[in-house]
């Protein structure tokens, strides 16, 4: 699936509001994850925290699984497509990108066929490897 083709599905079945109310925060910011929450600064330096089994509850009810149907599987809480992650919160939905460096050299090195964001890929993938270790996982939007 594309960007360009989740952006509408997601509208659609995910009851992601337009692109300008979700929350965006730099991945940098998380501090922790746990089994019950991810805990991260907001813009503003203050802790937050966001709920994962309230983020799989949302995303259970827009896809009209019930808890039944849910038995024995990871519990989705949101969307991933490198470079961000986007939980499924009550209010707005958050998103926690990767800032991907853009310059002369990035692009040569890309030209030449090589992966310039090499350390930001593994950092995403720890982190969804992490969230799997803990129960959840998030649907890869590729």
């Amino acid at each position: 699936m594309s960007w360009d083709e989740f952006y509408k599905a997601i509208q659609e079945a995910y009851h992601i509001e337009d692109e300008i109310t979700v929350i965006k925060i730099p991945f940098e910011n998380i501090i922790e994850t746990t089994s019950q929450e991810l805990i991260f600064k907001n813009d503003y330096g203050k802790t937050e925290k966001i709920n994962l089994d309230e983020c799989a509850k949302n995303f259970d009810l827009a896809q009209g699984i019930s808890p039944e149907q849910r038995e024995g599987r990871l519990k989705c809480i949101g969307g991933r497509c490198f470079p961000f992650f986007e939980f499924f919160t009550p209010t707005h939905h958050t998103r926690f990108y990767i800032t991907l460096k853009k310059t002369a050299f990035t692009r040569f090195l890309k030209k030449i066929g090589w992966n310039p964001y090499a350390k930001e890929r593994s950092e995403f993938y720890a982190f969804q490897k992490k969230l799997n270790a803990l129960g959840f996982t998030s649907l890869d939007l590729k």
